[in-house]
């Protein structure tokens, strides 16, 4: 190679590395703004069942025009639906209703620290599926990570009542159910899909699930009837969905999932940041000591994570 060459290919990797970065704060700051958004629209009364299913269900007929329009809509063998109905139960149904309940119990600060144990979680899983080999380094940070989640808990005066323990615990099923999520999909990704396929598949099975729990337990919500701010935050919440869906596949296929990995530390640092802007939020030092020891987990996890190659 040329000298010139060399001089411009480090040039495109610059601009692909700064490109790449761009895409991970944008995801990053959409994600957290997205919690924020959930939380008002929960603490407005929308019950955590019907905003769910309005939510996967408008994410998933986008990302569907989107397949059609570029002519390669989801295969839909009996492989590929069984696909859809279990990523979509462990990477949507389940853990989306579970945190918009948590968001309407729990301030939002909290509640994405808990989401940003989901690689401490699947770290775990691989290695019990034997996706991951054992590594001192990252069970080290499992440890920070497992120190740090019982710092919100255990410690009187940690959370602004005692009464929300449950619901910190309970909001921890849904970082553990997108960890079994990304390990099954990892594990048992069917021929002849790609990860917008994926997603489709996921939140519109999603959102069949979800309608008849909604109806079943009177918590479906009728946008339709009496249209307000709140209904357009849903709407708007659909659309975001579908982009950041997107726009993580490609942040996937061009940087892969070690370099995806740290857009949890910028969703909870933004998510924190609106939590004390939007609901005056303020936080203890357990708390802040909790986010600095998952933080400092989830690094060395992540420290030693291979990318895996996979069709997207």
């Amino acid at each position: 190679m040329t000298p010139n060459n060399t001089a411009g290919a480090d040039a495109g990797a610059h601009t692909s590395l700064g490109l790449s970065l761009l895409m991970l704060l944008t995801l990053g700051i959409l994600w957290g703004g997205i919690t924020a958004m959930a939380k008002f629209v929960t603490i407005a009364g929308v019950p955590a069942l019907g905003y769910a299913f309005w939510q996967t269900s408008g994410a998933g007929l986008i990302l569907l025009v989107v397949c059609l329009a570029r002519g390669r809509p989801p295969p839909l063998g009996w492989m590929h639906l069984r696909h859809y109905l279990v990523i979509g139960a462990t990477g949507s149904a389940i853990p989306t209703a579970n945190l918009f309940y948590a968001l309407s119990n729990l301030p939002t600060g909290v509640v994405a620290l808990v989401i940003t144990t989901v690689p401490l979680f699947t770290y775990l899983l691989s290695l019990a599926v034997r996706l991951e080999g054992f590594d001192w380094r990252r069970a080290f940070g499992i440890g920070l990570g497992l120190i740090g989640a019982l710092l919100i808990l255990l410690p009187k005066g940690s959370l602004p009542s005692p009464d929300l323990i449950p619901f910190v615990a309970l909001a921890f099923v849904s970082p553990f159910f997108y960890s079994i999520n990304s390990v099954y999909a990892i594990k048992f990704h069917p021929p002849k899909m790609d990860s917008l396929h994926a997603a489709t598949g996921m939140m519109l099975a999603s959102s069949l699930m979800l309608l008849p729990a909604a109806f079943a337990t009177g918590t479906f919500h009728p946008m339709w009837r009496d249209f307000a701010f709140v209904d357009g935050l849903i709407l708007a919440h659909m659309v975001l969905a579908a982009l950041t869906f997107h726009l993580y596949f490609v942040l996937l296929r061009r940087a892969g999932p070690v370099y995806f990995s740290q857009v949890a530390f910028i969703v909870t640092i933004n998510a924190v940041m609106w939590g004390m802007i939007l609901f005056d939020e303020r936080h203890s030092l357990w708390i802040w000591l909790a986010l600095a020891l998952v933080f400092a987990g989830v690094a060395l996890v992540n420290l030693r994570h291979k990318a895996q190659s996979a069709p997207v």
